[in-house]
């Protein structure tokens, strides 16, 4: 059998060799093919062989291959044959059709990180510039952007050849703005932004359209944005533009106005390269004939500026605020939401009253708030805007608690007065209770009243409660509360989404054997899906282990479900589609199981000595340190079982790269439940002091559940201050140490957004060489060393690189442990998406090489653990033994007399004797 690189490589070959249309239908499965192997010999050879079919094609086929080479991406950079790839696509670009140029352009485009410096490519763009031809100059442009974007000779040398054309009256404004956007990535030396800035004199000055005027500012600031050092001077250029130095000079039009505050408000991001003097002209640009969308700009650009900055800059912004509160009024609900906005976010920054006193900050916000409490009951806004205001609401509800600021119930008041109304789609009413989902996350002073206002609705205003299932069902079951007595389980009976639903938030908020169970229970699983039916199924079990008491037979029906939920779990891990998503939640609940059996070890060690033993342990005169030394000894086994958790929940942790910050944070703070209990028994056993400082790490994002786990990890961190004995434990400590392992074991874990929901992903592929036949191994001649590389692409979501990669490669010999070992590379990614890593191995026997992969990120320095992996099959074959000639008897021959050979050389014979 072929391996899956030589299958794609004769598909492809296959394909080139066939029909017009068989060749169109296999270049369009190119990007596919090179993104299910990323090999360097694979990728080489692939573009080789477009190469000549682009070389000896058609016109259609020439357009298809650009077009399929721009679907590849970074891929492409994984060739190495590049000159002799580039020699076969530049052969066509002799051609005399301009159709043909514009193709080898294309392609040029997409192929200059190959090769950046090549000479005749950057000759062919210019002489390129001056075609006549349209599709030729759009190619020229693209590959002249492409090209100047990675090399600094080639950008410095056609910078000046662009500011030409520019300048010149005869060529078009069309190809002119075509022309600009080769700035917006360019590779800008110091000289070349220079030249860039010069040009920028020259052409502004000009009375030129508004679309050229547009694209030549977005240009410049896109080149400054990359290059970073020149936003303050493009800053200036701006500003200058906005409002003219001179005298006499003529202010922009609407027009150009809005297009400047376009480009300021990208520019508002840097908040921390603005000068005070800058956000002072910017502030006074502000003028009453703005148009709307000139208000919306500088309302953007504003709230950007308010963040970050240094204090006289939001000085000048609160100023900004407070003098033109007329805004927030204003007809548009457009702009009036992006001033309420940007006012939130300078009243809510720490920094904004500084100094000043609590009658000044009670009359401002009063006065503020009488803006927003007008904005959220002008009537139905558009979703976007609605969740923009609501945002701004939920901060200023957040950092100005009703429990401290009066005016903070008015703000409350116009929230729910949406509610009062029989229509249900009326006055945004989904955005606020969005808001009120988020108060709940976030502060725990709203749970109580929220929640209890949530319950009422159902009773009072069912249709009201049914419309919005999703936010009623989250806040019913809002975490650290409990469900009213006569209020029903099963929220909605007709329809199984939303029980599941429900039964989600419950898992998500504690509420498990109440809420989730019951829920899930009502659920027909008879006309499900297998993998569905598995996973309501696990669902239904993790629901029910959830434990209220601490005893053994509780923690026996705790395993006995965990363990049904892991095997429902296990069981669809193969699933081609869903599998890889079952990654965590396995995980976790193998942690949860070997928690249970930590707590189980505990239990039934503590038990005994509280009950028929605890006479002996009594602190008075019947005292028994024998008994108490027992205790000490039982106590010993535990620390294996802690250890074994400890274990579970660290290899947990280390998978959890792709988790969103609320959920690794509930995934840390899990893992400290057992961190702490262990210490716990190392404090009794004299292996620890008790004054030992046990830190919890900072939250990454503070949420009301991690929050009420916190609180809970430090009370037990409080109580083991108190384990500490003279000499031997006696009952008072022992009673202690059961109330920590209860607590810790009955806090009710609230499964994370990552159990059910992955918003980032990272995958690795891996590529070896040599590389196994399908169903087949690699064979080696014993003791030989051989060379192994691993080639790997990443594929990831996460907002954050990856800094280095861990290769590790473990031989395992089936046979014997003994002769197995584990060999490890450390590797920096290219272009933060390849890597190679060799290993020089010697077998001895038949085994197997199994890779896999761990991973630094770039930002807070950790090692984590990748899923999946490779595992290459070994044949080892002995080798052939050389074979020694046989030594055969012969007729004798007997030596010539040295003597005899010497007379003959000095006499020699006569010819006719």
């Amino acid at each position: 059998m072929l391996s899956g690189t030589a299958e794609a490589q004769l598909v492809l070959d296959k394909g080139l060799r066939g029909t017009p249309t068989e060749q169109l239908a296999t270049i369009s499965q190119l990007s596919r093919l090179i993104e299910d192997h990323p090999v360097p010999t694979f990728v080489n050879a692939m573009l080789l062989r477009v190469a000549d079919a682009f070389k000896d094609g058609s016109l259609p086929l020439r357009v298809a291959i650009a077009r399929a080479l721009s679907q590849c991406g970074s891929h492409l950079t994984l060739a190495f044959s590049v000159p002799e790839i580039f020699r076969r696509f530049l052969t066509v670009s002799h051609s005399n059709d301009p159709n043909a140029r514009e193709t080898v352009l294309d392609v040029l485009a997409e192929l200059s990180p190959l090769l950046p410096e090549s000479n005749q490519c950057h000759h062919l763009i210019r002489e390129s510039l001056s075609t006549d031809n349209e599709g030729e100059y759009r190619a020229t442009c693209r590959a002249l952007k492409a090209f100047a974007s990675l090399s600094h000779s080639f950008a410095e040398s056609i910078v000046l050849q662009i500011g030409k054309i520019l300048e010149e009256d005869e060529v078009s404004e069309s190809r002119k703005v075509l022309l600009c956007s080769s700035f917006s990535t360019m590779s800008a030396t110091a000289q070349v932004v220079e030249q860039v800035f010069e040009i920028a004199n020259i052409i502004l000055r000009r009375t030129i359209s508004d679309e050229y005027f547009n694209a030549f500012l977005s240009s410049t600031t896109s080149l400054c944005i990359e290059i970073r050092y020149a936003i303050s001077k493009q800053i200036a250029l701006l500003l200058d533009l906005l409002n003219p130095s001179e005298r006499d000079g003529p202010l922009p039009s609407k027009a150009r106005r809005s297009i400047i505050l376009k480009e300021l408000r990208r520019l508002a991001n840097f908040s921390n390269i603005w000068t005070e003097e800058q956000i002072n002209i910017f502030v006074r640009s502000l003028q009453p004939g703005m148009n709307d969308r000139s208000l919306m700009d500088f309302f953007e650009a504003t709230t950007s500026l308010s963040k970050n900055c240094p204090q006289s800059n939001l000085s000048a912004l609160k100023g900004l605020v407070m003098s033109n509160t007329g805004y927030g009024s204003h007809v548009n609900p457009e702009v009036s939401i992006r001033f309420v906005y940007f006012a939130s976010q300078v009243f809510c920054s720490p920094r904004a009253f500084e100094n000043e006193t609590p009658e000044f900050i009670e009359s401002t916000m009063t006065a503020f708030t009488v803006v927003v409490v007008s904005t959220c009951t002008c009537g139905k806004l558009k979703r976007r805007l609605a969740s923009k205001l609501y945002r701004a609401v939920g901060d200023l509800l957040l950092t100005y608690p009703h429990t401290q600021y009066p005016f903070a119930l008015m703000i409350i008041s116009a929230v729910f007065s949406a509610f009062d109304s029989p229509i249900t789609n009326d006055n945004n009413q989904k955005e606020r209770l969005e808001l009120m989902c988020r108060l709940v996350d976030s502060e725990k002073l709203y749970i109580l009243e929220i929640q209890k206002w949530a319950c009422s609705v159902r009773s009072e205003k069912k249709r009201l409660f049914d419309a919005y299932p999703s936010e009623f069902s989250y806040l019913c079951v809002a975490v650290g509360t409990s469900i009213p007595p006569d209020f029903p389980s099963v929220f909605y009976n007709d329809c199984s989404v939303l029980k599941y639903d429900t039964a989600r938030s419950a898992f998500r908020n504690g509420h498990w054997k109440k809420v989730a169970a019951p829920n899930l229970e009502s659920i027909d699983l008879t006309i499900m899906p297998q993998f569905e039916r598995n996973w309501i199924t696990a669902l239904r079990n993790i629901a029910e282990s959830q434990l209220t008491e601490l005893g053994l037979d509780e923690l026996e029906k705790q395993q006995s479900h965990l363990i049904s939920a892991l095997a429902a779990l296990k069981s669809e891990k193969t699933h081609l589609r869903f599998g890889g998503d079952l990654r965590f939640p396995i995980g976790m609940v193998s942690a949860m199981l070997s928690s249970s059996y930590a707590y189980f070890h505990m239990v039934s060690v503590m038990q005994p000595f509280l009950t028929c033993l605890s006479g002996a342990l009594k602190p008075d005169a019947f005292f028994n340190p024998v008994m108490s030394k027992r205790f000490l000894v039982a106590l010993t086994s535990c620390e294996s079982s802690l250890n074994d958790a400890l274990a579970e929940w660290s290899s947990l942790c280390r998978a959890s790269f792709c988790a969103d910050p609320t959920s690794f944070d509930l995934i840390t703070l899990f893992y400290l439940r057992i961190s702490i209990l262990l210490v716990a028994v190392k404090v009794l056993l004299k292996k620890q002091s008790p004054d030992t400082i046990i830190q919890i790490p900072a939250l990454r994002n503070a949420r009301t559940c991690s929050l009420l786990q916190r609180e809970r990890l430090e009370w037990a961190i409080n109580k083991i201050r108190t384990l500490q004995s003279i000499s031997t434990p006696n009952i008072n400590i022992i009673k202690t140490l059961y109330t920590i392992t209860e607590q810790l074991a009955t806090t009710p874990y609230m499964l994370p957004r990552f159990f059910f929901q992955q918003f980032y992903f990272v995958d690795f592929k891996l590529s070896t060489t040599p590389q196994a036949e399908r169903n087949e191994t690699v064979t080696v001649m014993s003791g030989d060393t051989v060379p192994v590389r691993v080639d790997g692409a990443i594929t990831s979501t996460h907002p954050s690189p990856i800094r280095s990669i861990i290769v590790f490669a473990e031989v395992v010999c089936p046979t014997s442990h003994t002769k197995s070992q584990i060999l490890k590379e450390v590797v920096d990614p290219t272009d933060n998406k390849y890597f190679t890593a060799q290993f020089l191995l010697t077998f001895k026997t038949t085994c197997e090489v199994k890779f896999r992969i761990e991973f630094i990120d770039q930002i807070s320095r950790k090692q984590w653990n990748a899923d999946g992996g490779l595992t290459l099959p070994i044949m080892v074959r002995e080798k052939p033994q050389p074979t020694v000639p046989e030594m055969r008897r012969g007729p004798v021959s007997i030596p010539t007399d040295p003597r005899q050979m010497v007379r003959n050389s000095m006499f020699p014979l006569p010819d006719h004797i």
